[in-house]
């Protein structure tokens, strides 16, 4: 897992107010508050999407109210996605190498 359960259960709300009409809501406005956009959090959504696929064709859960922000400020925002950004990067240098490989050899 790459985000906190805190992150996740603010995701849940924040991803489903991005995918589903009328886009946008509680979490949305919330974070609107402290100045971040949603090309701020893309590597962030990138995470929730890994941590927890969806299972239908609806992703996250609907709420009236947002779960309390996992993150202080705009700043905190960027430097978590920044993070894992490096992760997502890592992710694909390494799925990119493991595909390169010839299938008889196994290893490089």
């Amino acid at each position: 897992m790459i985000l906190t359960r805190e992150e996740i259960a603010f995701l849940d709300v924040y991803c489903h107010e991005g995918t589903e009409p009328p886009f946008g809501g509680p979490a949305t406005d919330a974070l609107r508050r402290i100045g971040v956009q949603s090309g701020d959090t893309l590597n962030l959504q990138w995470a929730y999407l890994r941590d927890k696929p969806p299972e239908g064709p609806v992703i996250g859960r609907a709420s009236k109210a947002a779960p309390p922000l996992p993150w202080a400020n705009r700043e905190a925002v960027l430097q978590r996605d920044a993070e894992i950004r490096a992760i997502r990067e890592e992710t694909q240098r390494t799925h990119g190498r493991q595909q390169r490989l010839p299938a008889d050899k196994g290893v490089a």
